[in-house]
């Protein structure tokens, strides 16, 4: 199970943001998360922002 880190809000922020923007730019290209975690050599469940924020403690 993974251990929640204490991340400063200021990051905490832009990490958020980062997430809006590459979801917005996945729609517009109207790509499924699937395809952009193959293209980045990962899975669909490491680029899904629901999950990071799991992981880091959002």
């Amino acid at each position: 199970m993974a251990v929640p880190v204490k991340v400063p809000r200021a990051a905490r922020k832009e990490l958020v943001t980062l997430g809006e923007n590459i979801r917005i730019a996945r729609l517009r290209r109207r790509l499924t998360a699937e395809i952009v975690a193959q293209r980045a050599g990962t899975t669909r469940q490491t680029i899904a922002t629901r999950r990071f924020c799991r992981l880091w403690g959002f």
